[in-house]
């Protein structure tokens, strides 16, 4: 059995924009030849700022989208061109975590019955006393409490709306679930709730995570591995112990420069970009970062970088001069965890005590702290 699940090979969606009596068509080029793997049983992250196409990427993978051209295999099996049956039994397998839990899930239905409608279609062999029994162990599992079935997604917090969104996520027993910023909605506290409880549920249901972000913090505590996305293309690849200490490519130093976490004592030089984003409509010739590398040199903008090796563990990076930038910037990277300055090594401990709690807790400790947590969520609205 290989150690890849998912794997994505030159996959492209570009949109078509425009066209009417006053406006030009163009096409969007909203990922553009992304090629990566994701190991079985990982934590895969999916990096970048708005507008880099990390979230199409993701509804490709799911093939919540049609790609324009490029092939998806998962688990060893073409899935690009799947449609109607074939597509609905891929759904047990693989499912996904939206970004805004309420509008994802239907208003008019309750959570009892938003969370048994994938047993429903993916387990119709169950009775309807198994599948209640089923719904309210998925939500004891996530931290709510069975009573809670009964109730709607309006009466519930964003962080409990976000974990009736993982325990229907769950229904299916899927062995890879997709997070398109599954936390990116919620305040820092319930964030680390929601992070503590899919990295047990990871451990517990043996999954593979695909987790979309830009919050570094998040990232960094919760992935093995991580791909930085600039302009529809995959620019970086690594470990994340790599990515965060010795970034290659100028805009992945460029990202961890803008964390607030300068080493205590010591002032820190940013790497600042210049301009605006190009639109994917109509991206610079050669590097798509060239027009706002600092590092730039006039073949930049003629010559496409390929994603080559970059370091001895398996770090990849998509730049002509990463050996020059890398000497000349060696403290491009995030300072360990000793360094930090106690402002910013706050937050990333607070992540840190969510998961090394839950690693320390028996089974029936975890139940009992996260149906306390539940009940903080409550008490605060």
């Amino acid at each position: 059995m290989s150690d890849v699940i998912l794997r994505a090979t030159g996959l492209r969606k570009h949109f078509r924009t425009g066209g009417g009596m006053f406006a030009r068509q163009s096409t969007v080029r909203a990922v553009d030849g992304v090629t990566l793997d994701v190991r079985r049983g990982e934590t895969f992250a999916i990096v970048g700022e708005s507008g880099c196409g990390k979230s199409t990427l993701a509804r490709l993978l799911m093939r919540l989208l049609e790609p324009t051209d490029g092939r998806i295999d998962f688990d060893g099996r073409d899935i690009s061109d799947l449609k109607g049956r074939d597509l609905r039994d891929l759904r047990r397998e693989m499912q996904f975590i939206f970004q805004d839990p309420f509008s994802s899930l239907n208003p008019r239905m309750s959570v009892g019955r938003l969370v048994a409608e994938p047993l429903e279609t993916h387990h119709p062999q169950m009775g309807r006393e198994e599948r209640r029994e089923e719904v309210a162990r998925l939500l004891g599992i996530v931290g709510l409490r069975p009573e809670h079935a009964d109730r709607y997604p309006h009466e519930f917090s964003g962080g409990q709306r976000q974990r009736i969104g993982i325990a229907r996520a769950l229904a299916s027993r899927p062995r890879l679930v997709i997070g398109d910023e599954p936390v990116s909605a919620l305040d820092v506290s319930v964030q680390a709730q929601v992070v503590n409880l899919l990295h047990d549920l990871k451990a517990e249901f043996d999954m593979t995570l695909v987790i979309i972000a830009h919050d570094l913090a998040v990232i960094r505590h919760m992935s093995d591995r991580v791909a930085v996305m600039y302009l529809g293309q995959i620019v970086e690849t690594g470990t994340t112990d790599d990515i965060f200490a010795h970034p290659r490519h100028p805009y992945t130093m460029a990202l961890l420069s803008a964390i607030p976490e300068p080493v205590h004592g010591r002032a820190r030089t940013r790497l600042a970009l210049s301009g605006e984003t190009p639109s994917p409509a109509n991206p610079p010739s050669g590097c798509r970062f060239h027009t706002r590398c600092p590092f730039a040199r006039e073949d930049c903008a003629q010559r496409v970088p390929e994603l080559r090796p970059a370091g001895p563990g398996g770090q990849h990076a998509a730049c002509h001069y990463w050996e020059e930038i890398a000497a000349e910037r060696p403290d491009a990277g995030t300072p360990p965890a000793h360094e930090r300055k106690p402002q910013a090594a706050a937050r990333f401990a607070l992540y840190e005590a969510a998961i090394d709690r839950l690693n320390d807790r028996p089974e029936t400790a975890v139940n009992a702290g996260a149906n306390d947590m539940t009940q903080q969520e409550e008490d605060r609205r």
